[in-house]
């Protein structure tokens, strides 16, 4: 694997991963309420174009972890509309 596509992957994970502790604690408390909507939503709008971005130069590491971190801040989303009535 070519150091480049294993820096990137890497990188992609630990930027990735950082959702998952916001995921857990409102998935746990049932609350919502100090995250903001905009901000996934926002997020969400610029991940999907680093995905195009990837897809068009066949970027592994740049399509894998901006497809991950999609479903992660959808999953916030979705949370933040179950658990606080938006």
């Amino acid at each position: 694997m070519d150091i480049s596509v294993l820096v990137g992957l890497t990188a992609g994970f630990i930027t990735t991963i950082g959702f998952v502790p916001q995921i857990i604690k409102g998935y746990r408390t049932g609350s919502m309420k100090d995250v903001s909507l905009v901000m996934p939503i926002i997020l969400m709008a610029g991940m999907s174009l680093w995905l195009a971005y990837g897809i068009i130069l066949q970027d592994l590491p740049i399509i894998l972890w901006n497809s991950v971190a999609i479903v992660l801040n959808g999953v916030i989303v979705v949370l933040k509309f179950h658990n606080n009535g938006v």
